[in-house]
């Protein structure tokens, strides 16, 4: 493990006071969603003891979040990304506020928990955009790779300690010190960012947003590179995300039980949590582009690996290398994205890129959850990897600039990097 850290680049934070901050900020909001889902995931199954009921609080997230983040987006090109931040991140906090009433309550309510969900879908779309567009007017585009990767590191620690968290807390405490935990991490946020200098959108912003809300989409239709990136992300979201299906492949195909379940859904995200912080070499390279493509293959031969396992230990291994890939391919993208949009574009094109990132894997989860009714858990998985690998083909074999596309310091993109 001490040689997997060691290939991490630290060269962001040690460069960028700007970026030690905003990713101080993002810790904080990784570990605060981490607890909150849990929290209130849980706290709804108690009160109806319905799993739809918790599948819909998660639709009643996304759906504002969806229209919140064209806006959001907009917002970004438009005004200062940092008090674009500061004020979402700081409204973010209602969301809390109507947990934590409801909590004291002395029957909970249900109706509440979804009001609190539509904010924080409203709230978090508004802000995240800016927060992804102001990396490299923070670090410059010779550490976008490394940002990335300790980005990914925050995400993915946030990810695996705030279930831990907040199921002791819930535990020892009860919901609302759980939620009054999930407050005081919340609250960092807007404190740190408010820190920050200013992030206006670059000389040309005034001008790109006069092209409005969906100025991004016109963008990717002349950008081939940027339309390819996000293209090959979401043909492996929707083509070989198999975690819907775990809990019948664990059970019908490995004869394991709630423990093997559970070992299954973590080992995603132990694979994506050494594969950011092995990353550095990956990032460091002149073939970006074609690491990336490697890293879709890679994901896509794991989910049918994942197909042909017949025990618990194989399946964890596959799921950690699948969450490895999935990891580094997200890194270089990132980086490739960020270095590659014109800075006064970054907060619609980062928009765009968190709105594929939501829906990608609630489409993926009903395609595998279909193919999986027609014909077997297995066979859904299979199918998907292969029709994810014959995508990637494809999309690299068409896009040439995706086969070119380079993070070395000598590739030299139109995008302004200032605010250091």
């Amino acid at each position: 493990m001490s040689a997997v850290l060691g290939m991490i680049d630290l060269a962001p934070l040690r460069a960028s006071h700007g970026f030690r901050l905003l990713y101080a900020a993002r810790a904080a909001s990784f570990l605060a969603f981490g607890v909150l889902g849990v929290a209130v995931s849980l706290q709804m199954y108690r009160l109806t003891a319905s799993s739809l009921q918790v599948a819909l609080l998660n639709a009643a997230v996304a759906a504002p979040m969806a229209v919140s983040l064209m806006a959001g987006g907009w917002l970004a090109d438009r005004f200062d990304r940092r008090a674009v931040m500061v004020w979402s991140r700081g409204a973010h906090l209602l969301c809390i506020l109507i947990l934590m009433g409801n909590a004291v309550l002395g029957e909970p309510l249900v109706w509440p928990i979804y009001l609190a969900a539509v904010v924080g879908g409203v709230t978090f779309g508004f802000g995240m955009p800016a927060l992804m567009a102001a990396t490299p007017a923070l670090v410059g585009r010779e550490h976008l790779a490394g940002a990335a990767a300790l980005t990914a590191v925050a995400a993915q620690a946030g990810a695996i300690t705030g279930p831990f968290l907040a199921g002791a807390i819930t535990a020892s405490a009860g919901l609302l010190a759980c939620y009054a935990f999930v407050a005081v991490a919340s609250g960092l946020t807007p404190i740190l960012l408010a820190l920050l200098p200013a992030l206006p959108p670059g000389p040309a912003g005034a001008r790109a947003g006069n092209d409005g809300l969906l100025g991004g989409l016109r963008y990717l239709r002349h950008s081939p590179l940027v339309s390819s990136l996000l293209l090959i992300d979401l043909a492996a979201l929707i083509l070989a995300v198999p975690y819907v299906l775990l809990p019948e492949f664990a059970t019908t195909g490995l004869g394991g039980g709630p423990d093997s379940i559970g070992l299954l859904y973590a080992a995603p995200s132990v694979g994506a949590l050494i594969g950011a912080l092995g990353s550095g070499p990956a990032g460091a390279s002149p073939h970006a582009g074609r690491w990336l493509v490697a890293c879709v293959a890679v994901w896509a031969l794991a989910c049918m690996a994942l197909a042909g396992a017949s025990s618990v230990p194989a399946a964890v291994a596959c799921l950690v290398v699948l969450g490895g890939a999935a990891s580094l391919a997200g890194i270089l993208r990132a980086a490739l994205i960020q270095r590659s949009t014109p800075y006064a574009m970054l907060g619609r094109v980062s928009s765009l890129w968190v709105l594929e990132e939501t829906i990608g894997p609630a489409l993926g989860g009903m395609q595998a959850g279909a193919s999986a009714h027609a014909t077997s858990a297995r066979v859904a998985m299979l199918a998907g990897g292969a029709a994810c690998l014959a995508a990637t083909a494809i999309i690299a074999a068409l896009v040439p600039a995706l086969r070119r596309a380079s993070l070395a310091p000598e590739a030299e993109p139109d995008v302004a990097c200032n605010a250091r």
